[in-house]
């Protein structure tokens, strides 16, 4: 049971430093900026990027701590430059399981995003957008071609910055296309994710630039929550629902404090919850929360 409950050694890694949870079935990291979601079973190539590699060395460095007999099992994937939570399974049973929940579309995904838009910027305080993407040579687009695949966003608005044209938007994902949550909000919202110079059609605002500092090639969109079905060995409620959420960054954390942009400790802490209910950890599951124990406020 401890083993699942937290890591198998002391001296953890670097990588091993962003797992945020862990139970007997899976491990979930809040992935960092810059990291490619995808390694290689080749134990060595000339030709493998190093962004590779980084993803080869989390999975080793999990294993060790966590003494798998195996490398974990990548269930989903996050862009390069999204940061948040990364689910992986401890093992193969696991991992079918947990895919076909995302396959399924069980599992929820909520991001935050701060967009280049004020209040005025936004129709209503929140909304549904259902535009079809096309691909084409590695690039996203709004189609409405019989090739476009369906895409469904939920967004709604949380705070908009009262000295810059920023805000502070709660996404909902239904679907996961590749860069989805970019175009949608970009081209369909009219409102780009700070930071993506992909998709804006226009310079940021001088004022965003005066009221605080922005990385470069940094793109703030958190994977802020996934929910997942869990189920109990016993009781008549063997169902439920297991929400495990991974703290915002400090860079994204600055900015909003900078654009006087009030965040929900729910976002700043991460944490656990059981059916909504906020819990420090989850017996039913051998599960508990890695990081410092959030604060849990009425």
């Amino acid at each position: 049971m401890l083993q699942a409950l937290r890591p198998a050694r002391t001296g953890i890694s670097y990588w091993a430093r962003n797992v945020v949870y862990a139970d007997r079935s899976i491990i979930v990291l809040n992935k960092p900026a810059g990291l490619i979601c995808q390694g290689s079973v080749e134990a060595s190539s000339e030709n493998k990027p190093r962004d590779v590699d980084k993803f080869n060395d989390l999975l080793r460095d999990v294993k060790d701590t966590f003494a798998l007999e195996n490398l974990p099992y990548p269930v989903h994937r996050l862009d390069k430059a999204t940061t948040g939570t990364l689910l992986l399974a401890r093992n193969s049973p696991a991992a079918r399981q947990f895919s076909q929940q995302f396959q399924s579309r069980v599992v929820g995904k909520t991001y935050l995003a701060l967009v280049r838009g004020g209040e005025k910027s936004f129709p209503t305080r929140s909304g549904e957008i259902r535009d079809a993407l096309e691909f084409s040579d590695g690039r996203v687009s709004i189609g409405e071609s019989c090739a476009a695949k369906f895409a469904a966003t939920d967004w709604e608005l949380i705070a908009s910055s009262p000295v810059a044209p920023l805000s502070l938007l709660r996404l909902t994902l239904h679907t996961g296309l590749k860069h989805q949550l970019r175009i949608h909000l970009a081209h369909s919202l009219h409102t780009p994710i700070l930071g993506d110079n992909l998709y804006a059609r226009s310079s940021i605002s001088e004022k965003i630039a005066k009221i605080t500092r922005l990385p470069e090639k940094r793109i703030f969109l958190h994977a802020a929550q996934l929910t997942l079905s869990r189920y109990r060995k016993t009781g008549p409620q063997k169902h439920f629902r297991l929400t495990i959420g991974a703290p915002i960054p400090k860079d994204f954390l600055t900015i909003c404090r900078d654009a006087g942009i009030p965040l929900d400790h729910i976002y700043v802490d991460g944490g656990l919850s059981v059916d909504g209910q906020h819990v420090a950890d989850v017996p039913d599951l051998e599960g508990r929360w890695l990081r410092k124990p959030p604060v849990l406020r009425p």
